[in-house]
């Protein structure tokens, strides 16, 4: 039945994967080779290490792994691949083998730690300072732990972020609950928390067990601890995994009956007719469309929230935890910075694959009389109003921190963010029609633009930067706002050209590739739904 399951999925992916198929490649191979990089990093440092190293850091290294085992699926907003239970129901399968399957890909999910935590246990079974061979024992249990309490943490996840209202909130404690402990240490506000890491050595918890078992020190004990501790998230995973066996997912995402408009929705209508006032019909109608979808999916809510939470939190410890002028000339742009960071997150969700929500009803850019050449155009529009829009609040955000910055600065962020949008919005266009994507707008831990395209982002997206570097560095030789502006400029009327020539490009592509477009927009997952 799992062998079934897993080729299901196979022919599922099979059918689109000869176009693109050697950026798939390539990222695979700079993501595990990275990975396999730290492995071997990972098995040197066991080997050699020291008692007294392994007895400070050991215990350290385990909570490590356990912490990006589970933290980082849900931070990054891409918690791996999943049943799709939907799809999986109607046959008489038992739970116990689909909850196997669960486990296979949440070992999937966690390959990365797996390859380093198996380095790091290799150079300790080679290190006469630890425990020998015996350390496969403990690191064989705390594999099981984590695989098993990811299922469930994955689970229950699952089930919160399908409620309204309830997604974003979580999503938003989760990012500064994960960005909280380093912005108190580099500003000096956690002194009492030092004493965590001597703490984590107890053979109480998961990750000192495992490394006293590693060791050779109170290996039973470890090894106690370490099975009383996989029992317990055996447990939670399979329970975890039944209650969502029984969830209605769609139930919960129903929209409830309103009583009347509020003022935050008197308030959101208006910006929606903001197009009618400027543009004229179609184009108009299109960016209102645009404007009123992206608003309504989870997905883009999510993204949006992040950019003036969690953008600000990844930057601001670089200021407050910096001695006093050392980051001088960055926070004269911090402004500038958080936008950019900002608007790179808004591109998975828009620009970079501006069909993807439409999915199947994106044949109406086909039968409607408007071009094609408008829908992009009103996509683009309706894009540009959310970078703004977020630049707004993030310049709301940054002087509750009371980070300083001037009329100067506020314009000439705002400037900066014009002129990568035409860069950045030229290469959406063309990756819109070269790689489509169909998104479903209700999960909100699915990534945004195609996978055959993230090899490509790596090298288009600092290529979108190069000219606003430009810019600044000519201010910098030159000692020169004039020099700056002058570049920057100059810069604009390049993406002029580049936006035309790529809207061009991107229009007969769209035109030649109609079909198979359609076809990519329009096709379902297989039994495991891939994040």
């Amino acid at each position: 039945m799992i062998v079934a399951i897993l080729r299901a999925q196979w022919l599922s992916m099979r059918l689109g994967a000869g176009r693109g198929r050697i950026f798939s490649l390539i990222t695979g191979v700079l993501w595990y080779g990275m990975w396999t990089f730290v492995s071997w990093l990972a098995f040197l440092e066991a080997r050699d290490a020291a008692p007294e190293v392994l007895a400070k850091y050991l215990a350290l290294a385990f909570l490590a792994a356990w912490a990006y085992w589970q933290a980082v699926p849900a931070l990054t907003a891409s918690m791996g691949s999943s049943l799709d239970m939907r799809k999986l129901m109607i046959y008489p399968v038992p739970h116990e083998r689909l909850f196997r399957v669960e486990i296979l890909l949440r070992a999937a999910t966690g390959a990365e730690m797996i390859m380093v935590v198996c380095g790091g246990t290799a150079g300790l079974a080679m290190n006469p300072a630890a425990g020998g061979w015996r350390v496969l024992p403990p690191a064989a249990l705390f594999v099981a732990f984590n695989l098993l309490l990811a299922s469930g943490a994955r689970s229950l996840l699952e089930r919160m972020l399908s409620k309204r209202r309830v997604r974003e909130v979580l999503i938003f404690v989760l990012f500064m609950l994960w960005m909280a402990p380093r912005l108190l240490y580099l500003t000096g506000r956690m002194p009492e928390l030092r004493s965590w890491g001597s703490a984590s050595h107890s053979v109480v918890w998961p990750w000192g067990a495992a490394a006293l078992g590693a060791t050779g020190h109170s290996t039973a004990g470890a090894l106690l601890s370490l099975a009383c501790w996989t029992l317990l998230a055996a447990w939670f995973g399979r329970s975890q995994f039944e209650r969502s066996l029984h969830y209605d997912a769609i139930a919960a995402q129903a929209t409830p009956l309103a009583g009347g408009t509020t003022r935050f929705q008197a308030l959101a209508a208006a910006f929606y007719k903001l197009p009618s006032l400027i543009l004229r019909d179609p184009l108009a109608a299109i960016v209102e469309k645009e404007l009123r979808s992206l608003a309504r999916a989870p997905r883009f809510r999510m993204v949006f929230v992040m950019g003036f939470s969690f953008g600000v939190m990844v930057w601001l410890p670089m200021i407050l935890g910096g001695r006093a002028g050392s980051y001088g000339a960055f926070s004269r742009h911090f402004l500038t910075v958080v936008c950019l960071y900002a608007m790179t997150l808004l591109g998975q969700v828009s620009y970079w694959n501006c069909f993807g929500f439409d999915r199947s009803a994106a044949q109406i850019y086909y039968a409607a009389p408007q071009p094609i050449r408008l829908t992009l155009v009103g996509k683009n529009l309706a894009s540009i109003a959310y970078i703004y829009l977020e630049a707004l609040i993030l310049t709301a955000v940054v002087m509750l921190f009371r980070i300083r910055f001037g009329a100067a600065e506020f314009a000439e962020t705002f400037v900066v963010l014009g002129v990568c949008s035409l860069y950045m919005l030229a290469m959406g266009n063309i990756s819109s029609v070269q790689y489509p994507r169909g998104l479903n707008p209700e999960r909100v831990s699915q990534g945004g633009a195609s996978t055959r395209f993230q090899a490509l982002i790596f090298l288009l997206y600092p290529l979108s930067l190069m000219p606003v570097f430009l810019a600044y560095l000519a201010r910098y030789a030159f000692s020169s706002g004039l020099v700056f502006y002058i570049v920057l400029a100059m810069a604009a009327v390049i993406g002029g050209v580049v936006y035309w020539i790529a809207m061009d490009s991107a229009v007969a592509a769209a035109t030649v590739r109609r079909e198979q477009i359609l076809f990519e927009l329009s096709r379902a997952d297989g039994p495991i739904a891939a994040d």
